[in-house]
């Protein structure tokens, strides 16, 4: 079965229910009276039969906690017992128990001015969040990218600006239990994700000064001062029942059953049932908000979950499942479900997704600021060798493999469908002889002729004289990786680049440094998967983000930018991008900087956009699979089958 690993899911960290089961109403038994005051029979009305959606999975979420997995399963699930706060389509925002998407011009987003002294907590000009002193470079009051940048001296105060979103709420909301949700549940969750720390939301609570109610529907973010957020909107706190769970310290929050089994939520279903390794069971919430509307359409709701694709294929084909999920890996079935597509038996939704794979290259490892330690040869600290790889590498072939006659190779670290996706940056078509070329210029020799034998350094940058190219390749064992591996090994062999392929468990691999291989920067070339949100994760490539040891390395051992990689222009990009409101000329124009300085480093080389592929019987409507949303299923809601579709009630 595929899964798509998206590492920074990874920082983020069965039982049955007691069900309460609503139950069909039974036909009176109380005799009727008639005028003769003779008790005569009556009708007995047929109960409708209840409605249900089943819904196949290819895995089981280990919690529904928002703050304890964040999985695809738990998300996919999450999705019938939450809407909103925002949905997200074509990369927009759209609110959903929100009055408004925040915005300067709707007053949504203001600045003021406040003053700061020395010790005080500022974002510096390089989006660091530090104390205010001798030497910190600022974005003093009114200025608005690095160009006016000062450095502060002295012991005055000075003045900045504070970014201030303010959030209101629907009014009418309520909590599925009936109680009514409110402002004041928005800022219990932000205490909570608080009291997790760093856990959950580490990068938004650390440049949040306060959050606080401004009415009973209202509630107020505060940046750290000097904080300038391209997309605010986001600073909300999705709420948390603090009438049910505020009693209960945050570390029991993960381990309570019933908040871990069955969460109250404000969305179309709530949890009935969990039995696990089998399935959960849900029920249609008679507080949800859109209930007036005749949402959602189904009275119960079923998640099963499957062994294998196949097994989710033949639940579908059985009529023992609706819909088959993106969990259950069905691009592995991708001509199988074309033809019973085409056979009219099932529908099948397939769109390129955001989540896309890559190869980083370790061009600064740990061990390289440590005279003791025994440091790998920097293979990779060139840009050029970066670029021979693309040119060897047959991207190509890896992507027929993973997704036969479909998919895409993207450029950079944004989707091409991305609207801040930046086109025409520099393309690396697959040429062997021309990889071999620059590996030459690079100054990797082929000292015997023989392509079979690795090519040996000479004048290559960071690597002693005579080291041969040979590479080890980090992955994990699942079948996706370990094909993608071995044509990885194959192309780059023809360049003389040696690969040895070291497979090693995703906990393992992706472990906290400094002991972990990859976060702990001790590798030369390692696979993985990055998703993307609304905004580009430039982020992710700048030298704040380099893991290693505090204060030296601003995010400790935390940073996600695993290869060491760091170029002054890129960061300059890259935090004008992030500095500047979206929407803006300024905002698109960092952004593609930004990518065209990737495309031309190459700091890691993209491989392949996951595809998210989804089926379901013929009659099904409602389905909008989005590749920019949280899930195949954010719009669950609207989900029909037979008569209310042809009614057009979807």
């Amino acid at each position: 079965m595929r899964r798509c690993l998206l590492v920074v899911l990874l920082f983020l960290t069965a039982c049955t229910i007691n069900p309460q089961p609503t139950r069909d109403p039974q036909p009176s038994q109380t005799p009727a009276a008639t005028d003769s005051g003779v008790s005569a029979p009556t009708a007995t009305a047929t109960a409708e039969p209840p409605r249900v959606l089943s819904i196949c999975m290819g895995g089981e979420p280990q919690s529904l906690f928002l703050y304890a997995d964040n999985s695809i399963a738990a998300r996919s699930v999450r999705q019938a017992i939450y809407d909103g706060p925002y949905d997200i389509s074509g990369y927009e925002l759209t609110p959903v128990i929100l009055e408004q998407t925040p915005s300067i011009e709707n007053g949504g987003i203001r600045f003021e001015q406040v003053q700061v002294s020395p010790g005080d907590q500022v974002q510096d000009a390089q989006g660091n969040i530090v104390n205010l002193g001798d030497g910190v470079s600022i974005l003093p009051s009114e200025c608005t990218d690095l160009s006016c940048a000062q450095v502060y001296q002295g012991q005055e105060p000075v003045l900045m600006d504070q970014m201030v979103v303010t959030f209101q709420l629907l009014p009418g909301l309520m909590w599925s239990d009936g109680e009514p949700l409110d402002a004041d549940d928005s800022l219990y969750s932000y205490e909570v994700a608080r009291a997790l720390y760093p856990r959950v939301h580490s990068e938004l609570i650390a440049r949040t000064a306060a959050y606080q109610i401004v009415s009973d529907l209202a509630i107020e973010w505060r940046g750290i001062p000097g904080v300038r957020d391209s997309l605010p909107a986001l600073n909300f706190f999705t709420p948390l029942p603090r009438h049910a769970w505020g009693t209960l310290p945050a570390e029991e929050l993960l381990t309570s059953e019933a908040v871990n089994r069955a969460p109250v939520g404000w969305g179309p279903y709530v949890v009935e049932e969990w039995t696990a390794g089998d399935h959960i069971t849900l029920a249609r919430n008679p507080n949800y908000f859109r209930a007036s509307e005749g949402l959602p359409h189904f009275d119960n709701l079923v998640f099963r979950f499957m062994g294998s694709s196949q097994e989710a294929v033949d639940a579908l084909l059985a009529g023992e499942c609706d819909y088959v999920d993106e969990t259950a890996g069905l691009d592995f079935r991708s001509q199988q479900l074309v033809d019973l597509q085409n056979a009219g038996e099932i529908a099948l939704f397939v769109e390129t997704g955001t989540a896309w794979e890559h190869i980083t290259f370790g061009i600064a490892s740990a061990s390289a600021a440590d005279p003791a330690a025994a440091a790998e040869p920097a293979f990779f600290s060139a840009k050029e060798t970066r670029q021979a790889v693309a040119l060897c590498l047959d991207r190509q072939r890896i992507l027929d493999a993973v997704y036969p006659g479909g998919g895409e190779v993207p450029s950079t670290y944004v989707p091409p469908s991305h609207p801040l996706s930046n086109q025409p940056v520099r393309q690396y078509a697959y040429d062997p002889q021309a990889g071999a070329e620059r590996l030459q210029a690079a100054g990797w020799v082929d000292t015997d002729g023989d392509p079979s034998t690795p090519r040996e350094a000479a004048g290559a940058a960071g690597v002693p004289f005579g080291t041969p190219f040979e590479v080890t390749f980090l992955t994990t064992p699942d079948e996706e990786h370990q094909q993608v591996a071995q044509i990885i090994q194959e192309s780059l062999a023809q360049c003389g680049i040696r690969v040895n392929i070291s497979s090693q468990p995703a906990e393992e691999l992706f472990a906290p440094g400094p002991d972990g291989p990859v976060f702990g920067r001790k590798f030369a070339m390692v696979q993985f998967a990055w998703g993307t949100a609304v905004q580009p994760a430039c982020s992710l490539y700048t030298s704040e983000q380099i893991p290693g040891s505090y204060p030296q390395f601003p995010h400790g051992w935390g940073g996600a930018n695993a290869g060491g990689y760091s170029n002054p222009e890129f960061d300059l990009a890259c935090k004008q991008a992030l500095l500047s409101p979206a929407g803006t000329n300024e905002h698109t124009s960092y952004h593609h900087q930004a990518q065209a300085i990737f495309a031309e480093d190459l700091p890691a080389l993209p491989l392949y956009l996951h595809s998210q592929t989804v089926a379901s019987r013929p009659d099904l409507c409602g389905v909008q699979v989005d590749a920019s949303a949280e899930s195949a299923l954010w719009n669950l809601e609207a989900f029909n089958y037979g008569e209310g579709c042809q009614d057009g009630a979807n």
